[in-house]
């Protein structure tokens, strides 16, 4: 009580309600991987993105389409097409750590993304991890571009660093992108077991895998000139009778002119451009994940599975599954290691079709909505509680932090999040001397909650029974 000296009449306002719990964000993804811009001071350091427009202002455009040969080089590059699929598909806030620029060569003394390694991503002792683990507000972490610039095995340990960390921080999940095998005899078995063999087995309940990759509908720019870099290509056009007027030309509007006659007169040019352009659109699906993370937690809320819902941004995925293909992703009887199918059905669209975790075997953590809710509210308890440090370790502080948790659980509860028909069938929380402490505890300054929740599991097997139902007299 304030001590009073001077005579009169005094007001005190008296705190009868415990501090609330401040639900924390929920869909924050961090993005890692190659982008067109990467200052030095920036390498491997997240910085804050809130639009495309800000994306492209702090690290550039799409990479240039090269051609050599018969290939599409710098097609591997997809941060930022996976930046467009995010926020196309409802993603807001983000972090986008680069590991190098995809438009500065090695021969120049920079970034050399010739042959990327594990370390790219990593840092030679785990720079970037560590630099993750400073930014609080990061719950997602990605690696858009890694399954197609990384071989299998320095993949593997990308995705076992990344669980890991996930792991460790305990508030963030991992969304990762299976490796695409090509095997005539047997593609998605070949690319499934891989993954499998590769990611490990440590913190799977922090992860989930998507398959297979996506067609997006980003119009992709060929030049001609590129076009003619092409062997058959540039044989053909190299016989055109106006190629020589085309290279002696300096004026640009004549040169396409000339040009458009040139394509004209091959019927290949077509053909081969779509072709070209169709292997440039296709893109992992982790980023448009992201997204519809971000969406499903916004509208309904992060205990809602991130399924069932269609994608867009998004024409078609690169391989058709059947129902045999997804039970064999779904359930992998060895060591768990789910795998979610995109999958394209008549009339709806490109939907998300599965809501596990890499720990598909597990009865606790194997939906995605399960172990992302217990991030949400360990962290949520952990940041608004932090009030009760120092606090005396007694009965008074017992029942605030009880009540303060009680009430946020509440609402969970009456949101949809918690299964039980009343509170008390959908949480507990308890907290006192010889309750969840004892007086050795207390000596030693540990103040010990414990709390129990009723998770809703999404429905994932809807199995309906007919019957016939014979005519009575």
């Amino acid at each position: 009580m304030a001590e009073y000296k001077t005579p009169g009449v005094y007001v005190e306002e008296i705190s009868k309600f415990p501090p609330s719990v401040a639900g924390v964000a929920t869909a924050i993804p961090a993005f890692i991987g190659f982008t067109a811009k990467c200052p030095s001071n920036q390498k491997g350091k997240p910085v804050k993105v809130t639009s495309m427009v800000d994306y492209e202002a702090k690290f550039g455009g799409a990479p240039t389409l090269k051609i050599e040969g018969d290939k599409l080089k710098n097609n591997e590059f997809v941060m930022y097409d996976s930046m467009r699929l995010f926020y196309d598909n409802g993603g807001g806030t983000c972090y986008v750590c680069s590991v190098g620029s995809y438009d500065q060569d090695a021969s120049s003394g920079k970034d050399n993304v010739a042959s990327p390694t594990a370390e790219t991503y990593l840092g030679s002792k785990n720079e970037l991890v560590s630099e993750l683990e400073k930014v609080d507000e990061v719950t997602l972490v990605l690696f858009p571009d890694a399954a197609l610039v990384l071989g299998k095995d320095a993949l593997g340990e990308v995705h076992k660093a990344a669980l890991n960390h996930c792991g460790k921080m305990g508030d963030r999940f991992a969304i990762l992108d299976v490796k695409d095998v090509e095997d005539p005899n047997d593609k998605l078995g070949k690319t499934l077991s891989e993954f499998r063999s590769a990611v490990g087995t440590s913190n799977l309940s922090y992860g989930a895998a998507y398959y297979p990759y996506l067609k997006t509908t980003y119009t992709k720019e060929i030049g001609f000139d590129e076009m003619c870099n092409d062997t058959g290509i540039g044989a053909l056009v190299q016989a055109n009778s106006a190629y020589a007027q085309y290279n002696s030309s300096a004026i640009p509007e004549e040169k396409e002119i000339i040009a458009k006659a040139i394509i004209s007169q091959i019927p290949e040019y077509a053909g081969k451009l779509a072709q070209y352009q169709a292997k440039a659109q296709v893109i992992p699906p982790s980023a448009a994940i992201a997204g519809i993370y971000a969406t499903t937690d916004a509208n309904k809320g992060v205990w809602q599975a991130p399924a069932n819902v269609s994608l867009s941004g998004v024409s078609n995925v690169v391989e058709q599954l059947s129902d045999a293909d997804q039970e064999n992703m779904n359930v992998d009887p060895n060591a768990g290691k789910s795998i979610n199918a995109i999958r394209s059905f008549s009339g709806k669209g490109i939907i998300v079709w599965g809501a596990r975790t890499l720990d598909g075997n597990s009865n606790e953590w194997r939906y995605v909505p399960v172990r992302r809710l217990f991030n949400y509210i360990e962290e949520s308890v952990q940041k608004s509680t932090s009030w009760a440090v120092f606090q005396p370790n007694d009965a008074n502080t017992w029942v605030k932090v009880r009540c303060q948790i009680e009430n946020f659980l509440s609402n969970l509860w009456r949101d949809g999040a918690l299964a039980g028909s009343t509170p008390d069938k959908a949480f507990y929380v308890r907290v006192g001397l010889d309750e969840t402490m004892t007086a050795q505890d207390i000596l030693e300054g540990r103040m010990i909650v414990e709390i129990g929740l009723a998770a809703v599991r999404p429905a994932e097997f809807i199995i309906l029974k007919f019957s016939h139902k014979l005519q009575e007299a």
